[in-house]
């Protein structure tokens, strides 16, 4: 059994949910009070449609980064950040604004 939860978690609906989580303010606290200034509900990442709808294609990227990096955990997310500047907060919410 260990091994098909393992396989969920590194699958893109593993990926999906942890963004999910952390587009809700679970992950980091601190980010809770952005939760309000989404365009859509977090919810939304989950969703199969959400690639194809103009304001949710962002959740899409954050989808693509995380799995490229085989983010499905805090821990995972803080080991690369601290690996690569690139992948750090403030440039991934960057990259999002901008789309």
């Amino acid at each position: 059994m260990g091994t098909t939860i393992e396989g969920y978690r590194a699958s893109v609906d593993g990926v999906k949910w942890f963004a999910y989580f952390f587009l809700k303010g679970q992950v980091y606290p601190k980010l809770k009070r952005f939760v309000p200034s989404l365009l859509t509900t977090p919810g939304s990442i989950t969703k199969s449609w959400a690639r194809l709808i103009p304001r949710t294609q962002a959740s899409t990227y954050i989808v693509q980064t995380l799995q490229s990096q085989g983010v499905v955990s805090k821990y995972k997310l803080l080991e690369i950040w601290g690996l690569d500047e690139k992948y750090s907060i403030q440039v991934l919410l960057y990259k999002i604004s901008i789309q």
